[in-house]
């Protein structure tokens, strides 16, 4: 694991470097926080978010180059995204970066083979001081071993002993086991050294290894490896490279392969079967060169037809897919992608192609679903007012989150008790409308949903004197189900929300972030765009 802090600048420059590589698609921003509106309006571009960050750090005038950009990597998959994202967080708290309102963007990147994330924030925090810097270089490698020695050396222990068990016939497949498990090895006289994170956590007798070789006919092995060829030629043909292949392998299937040789030049690869628990020589299923055939296509008359079956297959595969995540392998394929009015475009805008009617009907729930889920319901009663707010089908389709933020909750109620406590009663909805704040009442229960802040509070379990908010609420346009909105703010930004998730307009944009997934509606975000919850 690595951790290098990268060169600081007064505008704040890493975001452009950082949403460049997202819209080539060899990126995504995985975590926005602290950005107040601007993260939930859906007009998430380079531009928008430097000023957001220059605007942030002007507290402190005295610091000249604001920015603190890091990127931390791990070798090949030893962790996931969503581990790294963790030890990131881990690791802005040890150095000072935690605070609550500290803003925050993660982007992931896929440009090597080594998973990587690039963290961008200020160097001031939300006090306006500059953040301690002293030896930050040699704090953030004490750092990084800390957090790596959280590690138990018992989970080598298990890993060797489940990878003992599988079918192998070499050593080298032996240790393609381990590498499908995040951990490299290496031959040190008679022993096999296992490591993870550059540190030696374990070794074993290559005899002992030896001892569980097992030798199979190809007999023994043919419908299993018809059955993998079948796995891999579907999926290369709807995925754009072999970390995309191997990471969908993986996930959907238990299948990890393991390359030989160089990054960009394999010779070779070893197919891990965790299902099965085997390993099979690559060659026995599919040639390397006919695995790798990632061609990028460029559209023509001829194949244009093709791209919206290429999209109705990655749907029938993942019903859930948003947009954003659609647009990353429609852009590495084909230079194209989806927009908000359902017409594929190419870089100048062109329109290519046309996603059929229910293919985009699904993508735009997804997008609903999405942006629902960002306010994390902790109760049933949350959820039900949530799905009946966003228009969503079922309910189940949105997750329960007992670990809410609870600063974040604060936050919202702190302001809705100081506008209830300060406004004029005839004001207190005209204010709450003005912060996007809708409240909604279900008989005796009142509702705060915060969009700006992405949050839900029930009104009742707080402090806050709702006596105003209840003498004032009107029928609105959930009132046959039971629920009462205010009037002007829930009716106001209802509508607001129905007529972005619901529009048709067409346009260019002033860039190219929407290609993957942002843009000026909150129809056009991108999925991996939102707060990571």
């Amino acid at each position: 694991m690595i951790a290098t802090i990268l060169r600081s600048s007064s505008n704040f420059n890493a975001v452009e470097y950082n949403e460049a590589k997202v819209s080539k698609g060899v990126a995504e921003l995985v975590e926005i926080k602290n950005f107040d509106l601007l993260q939930n309006t859906g007009n998430v571009t380079a531009s928008n978010l430097q000023e957001f960050l220059i605007n942030y750090s002007s507290q402190n005038d005295n610091i000249k180059k604001p920015q603190f950009h890091l990127a931390i990597s791990c070798k090949k998959d030893e962790y996931d995204y969503d581990e790294l994202v963790k030890i990131a967080h881990q690791y802005l708290k040890e150095m000072g970066y935690g605070e609550d309102g500290q803003p925050l963007l993660i982007y992931a990147h896929h440009d090597t083979s080594n998973h990587h994330i690039h963290i961008v924030t200020s160097r001031i925090n939300p006090q306006g001081k500059k953040i301690d810097h002293d030896n930050e270089r040699l704090r953030s490698q004490a750092v990084i071993n800390k957090i790596m020695g959280v590690k138990p050396k018992q989970d080598v222990k298990n890993i060797v002993q489940k990878s003992l068990s599988y079918s192998y016939e070499t050593l080298g497949q032996f240790q393609a086991i381990l590498e499908s498990s995040g951990y490299e090895s290496y031959i040190e006289g008679d022993n096999l050294n296992i490591k993870k994170g550059g540190t030696v956590l374990e070794n074993i007798l290559i005899a002992e290894i030896e001892k569980h070789t097992q030798k199979r006919s190809k007999e023994e092995t043919q419908k299993r490896r018809m059955q993998l060829k079948a796995i891999l030629l579907k999926y290369r043909d709807i995925t754009s490279n072999k970390e995309e292949l191997n990471e969908i392998l993986k996930k959907k299937f238990g299948v990890s392969l393991v390359f030989i040789g160089k990054k960009d030049t394999p010779y070779g690869y070893i197919i891990v079967d965790h299902k099965e628990k085997a390993t099979y020589k690559g060659k026995d299923v599919l040639g390397i060169k006919e695995l790798l055939h990632f061609n990028k296509e460029a559209v023509t008359e001829k194949n244009k037809d093709e791209i919206a079956v290429f999209i109705h297959n990655l749907l029938e595969e993942n019903k859930k897919q948003t947009i954003g995540e659609l647009n990353e392998k429609l852009w590495r394929k084909y230079n194209v992608n989806v927009y908000h009015d359902g017409f594929v475009r190419d870089r100048h805008y062109k329109i290519i192609s046309q996603v059929n009617a229910k293919d985009f009907e699904t993508l735009r729930y997804n997008f609903k679903v999405q942006w629902i889920q960002s306010f994390n319901p902790s109760t049933e009663e949350e959820r039900a007012i949530l799905c009946k707010f966003g228009h969503i089908e079922d309910v189940n389709d949105i997750l329960i989150k007992e670990n809410n933020d609870v600063d974040k909750i604060n936050s919202t109620i702190n302001h809705i008790k100081s506008i209830v406590d300060s406004e004029k009663t005839d004001s207190i909805y005209k204010e709450l409308n003005r912060t996007k704040i809708v409240i909604i009442r279900k008989e005796d229960t009142l509702h705060a949903i915060d969009i700006g802040a992405s949050t839900i509070v029930n009104l009742n379990e707080t402090d806050i004197d709702i006596t105003n908010l209840k003498r004032h609420s009107s029928v609105g346009v959930n009132a046959s189900a039971g629920i009462i909105t205010n009037r002007g703010s829930g009716q106001t930004q209802i509508a607001k929300v129905e007529s972005l998730l619901n529009s048709k307009d067409t346009g260019h944009h002033s860039n190219r972030e929407w290609e993957v997934g942002g843009s000026d509606n909150w129809d056009d975000i991108d999925d991996k765009r939102k707060l990571r919850q």
